[in-house]
Order: C-alpha cells, then structure tokens, then sequence
C-alpha cells in the first residue's frame, strides 16, 4: 500500500507571523500623498507654535528655591542620560508618541506657571489635537485601507473621510483630559483647605485616602492615554465608529494584551529605523547637492554675500530647511502608518476580528455585479428574449 506523502510548496509568513505587515508602513511612509500630508502637518504644527509664541508672550516662571532647583536638574539630568541609552528611532518614536501630551504635562504638572503661559498651553493641545485629527486621521485612513484589503485610497478620499471623522478624531483624546480637569478640582480643593493652616492639613490628611483614590483614577486614565492615544486612529480610521468607542477600544486592547502591544512597539520601532535611515540619507544627499551646486556656480564670495544677505539669505535658509523637514515629515507619516496596523493586529487578537474587516464610506467604490437588464456592451438596451416555440 503506498503512503500519500503532502508536498509543501510555500510558506504564508503573514499567516504564521501576521506583525511582518508593521514593515510595510516604512514603505507607505514614502507615499507622495503620504508625505504630503505629513510635510503640510509638520509645517502646521510649527505654525501652530509660532502663533503660540507671539501671542501668548511667555515671562517665565518664578524665582524657584534652591531645593527646586535642584532637583529640577537631577531630573534633567536623568532623563537625558535615559535618552542617551535609547536608540535613535526608539527615542524619535517615543518623543513623537508623546508630543501632544507636552503641553498638557506642563499645563497639569508644572506648580508655578503664569496665566498667559497656561492659555498657551490650552493653546498648543487645541492646535495640535486639531491639525493630528486632520492629517494624522488622512495617513490612517490611507494605511487601514492598504493594510486590510490592499486598496489605494487617494488624497482626496483621505481627506474627505478625516473630514467627516473629525470630531471623532479631535474629542477621543480630549475626553480623558476634560475627566482629568474634572477631577483635579477635587485635589485643588483639598489643596486650598491646606492652605489655610496646619490644623486643616491635619484635618484633611485623616481622610487623605480620598486623594490617594483620586490620583489612582487619574494615573488610569493618563497612562493608557500616552501610551495608547494613536490606537484610536487606528480605531476611526478602521470601525464606524465615534469617539467613545474608539476612546474603549483603545483601552481594552491595551489592558488586554500589554505584552503583544510592547512588541509590536518593539517591531515598529526596528522597522521605523529602515525608513529614517532611509530618509535621513536622503535629506543628507539633497542638501549636499544643492550646497554643492551652487557654491559650484555662484563662488565661495557670492555664497557668502547671499547668506549675510537680509532678504536673499532668508529666502535660501527656507528652502534648505524645506529639505531637513523631509524627516520629521516621515516620522510624521509613518508613526500614523504604523499604528494603523498595530490597532488592526490588536483588534485580530482581542476580538478575533479579520485583518481585512474594515468600513468603507458612503462614496467608497464598491466592485459589484451589472444590472442584469444590461447587455454585455455596457448599454441599456435590455436583451433580447428568445422566441416562444
């Protein structure tokens, strides 16, 4: 009796390590629609800063004690030898992951700040949750589509479906900090009883518990929000669905698979290095080339007459600048790439969800069979019937 032997003919490595899709957004990250939609979002988060610093005018914060000082640079000191044993993309990823939350840290955190450096703040968060909703929502849109069914979206259906998802976007991170500002009151009022003497912090500190319970909640609501806020990108761009949905999943996948998260963090970091290398090099090549080429044709003395120039040397610097944007512009683009794929692993481990489940909009193409009173030229002419015998 002869045994049946099966031959192997391929290997589906996506099926057997589906987190190899995270390589793909190093390349989706080159995208001319993607990169533009990111180089016109980092130029809108400098403008945003720029508005910032001219009209909220910032006179610094108070003398602070010697104790304060102190330890305020201990802990500079420590958090830039933490950043020195970080790798170039892990710590690039990380300083962007938390970008908009800066201003809020501040805002929160920081004991002494004058009123006008409080409404900057407001300010920033306000500016730069905006313009992440609208670019940031287009590039995650455009990655879902190529990451679940392999379609191309276009510039225009990108920035129509952020446009339509706007306000799930915007109000699905600002939601945790209104419930932080909510319940900060409670710790500043607390705050305020102690102001008026030692005998009311005596008071207060027996039922000191209710503040510690406060913190807690906000540390549960902070922590899966700075570590998490781009999966509900990921989510809008992915579900139908508002801001409270996307504000749930987010946490639970979270929550629920802590472990599979850090690696895909892990792997979007390694692949992320590829595409800044990449990127990097040639904004280096760029810059090189245009510096070269015309110190080549305008000389080493009329080089330096148009730097020194008022109105010729600021209109050069500009567009070399142009090209250093190149690479915040990427990160830009592939941090929103990324996530979107990182949410869509998520959901298939959590929710069983399939990788290509995904809703389309209203005005999204649908391949569907003709009309069957249609003939085969496309016309409307209804086909003839054949003769009744």
């Amino acid at each position: 009796m002869s045994e049946e032997r099966g031959l192997l003919r391929a290997i589906s490595w996506h099926e057997c390590f589906p987190w190899l899709i995270l390589f793909r957004a190093a390349l989706i990250g080159f995208y001319l629609r993607v990169m533009f939609l990111a180089y016109v979002g980092v130029c809108v988060l400098s403008i945003g800063l720029w508005i910032g610093d001219s009209v909220f005018t910032w006179h610094g914060t108070p003398d602070l004690p010697v104790a304060e000082v102190e330890a305020a640079s201990l802990a500079k000191q420590a958090s830039a030898e933490m950043a020195l044993e970080m790798s170039g993309p892990a710590q690039q990823l990380t300083s962007f992951l938390t970008t908009p939350l800066h201003p809020l840290y501040e805002l929160v955190f920081e004991r002494k700040f004058t009123f006008l450096g409080g409404l900057k703040r407001i300010f920033l968060i306000v500016w730069y949750t905006a313009t992440l909703a609208i670019f940031g929502g287009a590039i995650s849109r455009i990655a879902a589509m190529e990451f679940s069914i392999n379609d191309r979206c276009g510039l225009k259906g990108a920035m129509g479906h952020s446009r339509r998802k706007f306000m799930g976007y915007f109000l699905a991170p600002i939601f945790p900090l209104i419930g932080v500002a909510l319940l900060m009151t409670i710790l500043l009022a607390i705050g305020l009883l102690n102001w008026l003497g030692t005998w009311m912090a005596i008071l207060t500190g027996i039922f000191g518990f209710i503040a510690v319970f406060v913190a807690f909640v906000i540390g549960m609501l902070l922590v899966p929000l700075l570590v998490g806020w781009p999966l509900m990108w990921g989510a809008i761009s992915t579900e139908n669905s508002d801001h409270f949905d996307a504000l749930s999943r987010s946490y639970a996948y979270i929550t629920q698979r802590p472990f599979h998260y850090l690696w895909y963090l892990s792997v979007a970091c390694l692949a992320g290095s590829v595409g800044l290398f990449a990127i990097t090099l040639l904004a280096t090549v760029m810059s090189l080339a245009l510096s070269t080429g015309l110190a080549w044709g305008q000389g080493n003395e009329q080089t330096l007459a148009i730097a020194t120039h008022s109105m010729a040397g600021p209109i050069w610097r500009f567009w070399g600048e142009a090209i250093v944007r190149l690479v915040p512009a990427y990160s830009f683009g592939y941090f929103f790439a990324v996530f979107s794929g990182i949410y869509l692993l998520l959901r298939r481990d959590v929710d069983q969800a399939e990788m290509d489940e995904i809703v389309l909009d209203d005005n999204q193409p649908r391949f569907a069979m003709p009309a069957l009173n249609k003939s085969l030229d496309g016309s409307d002419e209804e086909a003839e019937k054949p003769e009744a015998k």
